[in-house]
């Protein structure tokens, strides 16, 4: 490892370092840290539970989105402006309409089918196999997103606004909200850690993916298995991540934007770099969040947005001025 990944790596670490005590030390309402150590309210619970769930949905969608651009060699693939977010969104709504009984389990599942439902969706929008690694798929696959987007995200309104009840519990959730209690969400946090760490062995065949898929399958690495579990792990970190803070856009986008910038391209080094970055991010998200317009809130999803729109801007700058320099017509 050089030296140069090791001081990016040790600089997100230290973000992440910084990000978690002002998480637990600010909030709508302020408090000495001595005083909220001993406090009997629950006050430090509920952030500390706050910032865990913040750092492990940044943490997953981060790694989407370096995954997903990963396999189809697009920069602009991001569960969320994909739809992918929307589709697991939908779902889970369409659960807690329907069946409000189910607990997080049966959340977890439901917006996991929904992704990847979304995801079989934008492939097929963007072109399918037919379109991967041409020119033309930068602009399709935003496009079909933003299509698949808007539909899902207009039913899951829908839903929401014709209950009363949904309307007190989901209509935040529905802009990306990080959670101060305990719903339901401890199956989506461990099928985060679990996924986080064997999605770190999952670069390796994408690297080799990357060379072709002949290339690929003659060194024992089977490109269709490759294709599946990367997609297993997207669907499941994004739909575990809708299931625990709502449909968050442009994280997946701006966080692996920057690690691919500090590592190369090398894709194992970005993994490395995408998890304490994501986490510390939404993190921060979330806790400035919670002190710009005291005694209310701004949510995360909101702040996240306001910061990934100009990266949208930015690699679309790249994509479109790379394609018209090779002479592409999109």
């Amino acid at each position: 490892m050089s030296r140069s990944f090791l001081t990016s790596l040790l600089f997100c670490l230290l973000l992440l370092a910084v990000a978690v005590p002002l998480s637990l030390r600010l909030g709508a309402a302020e408090m000495p840290l001595a005083a909220l150590l001993e406090d009997s309210n629950g006050i430090f619970a509920s952030r500390l539970f706050r910032t865990l769930c913040g750092g492990a949905v940044g943490a997953a969608l981060a790694v989407s989105g370096l995954m997903l651009q990963a396999l189809t060699r697009n920069p602009l693939a991001d569960p969320g402006i994909t739809g992918i977010n929307a589709g697991a969104a939908l779902s889970a709504i369409a659960l807690a309409y329907f069946f409000p009984g189910f607990g997080g389990g049966a959340v977890l599942m439901a917006a996991s089918l929904g992704a990847g439902f979304a995801g079989f969706a934008l492939w097929r929008l963007a072109g399918g196999v037919s379109a991967t690694g041409a020119d033309g798929i930068a602009l399709r696959l935003p496009l079909a997103g933003l299509a698949i987007e808007a539909l899902c995200l207009s039913l899951a309104s829908a839903l929401i606004l014709t209950d009363a009840e949904m309307q007190a519990r989901y209509l935040r959730w529905l802009s990306g909200s990080i959670p101060a209690v305990a719903r339901g969400e401890a199956p989506a946090l461990f099928a985060i850690a679990a996924l986080l760490t064997t999605g770190f062995f999952l670069c390796e065949r994408l690297e080799l993916l990357r060379l072709g898929a002949a290339v690929s399958d003659s060194l024992g690495r089977s490109p269709t298995r490759t294709i599946a579990l990367t997609l297993i792990h997207v669907t499941i970190l994004s739909g575990a991540s809708v299931a625990i803070a709502g449909p968050l856009a442009f994280l997946g986008l701006l966080v692996p934007f920057v690690a691919r910038g500090l590592t190369g391209g090398v894709l194992r080094l970005a993994y490395l770099i995408a998890v304490p970055l994501g986490a510390a991010v939404l993190i921060f998200a979330d806790t400035a969040g919670r002190i710009i317009a005291r005694p209310g809130e701004v949510d995360a999803g909101i702040l996240a947005a306001l910061m990934g729109g100009p990266a949208l801007i930015l690699v679309l700058r790249r994509v479109l001025g790379h394609t018209r320099g090779r002479g592409a017509v999109l």
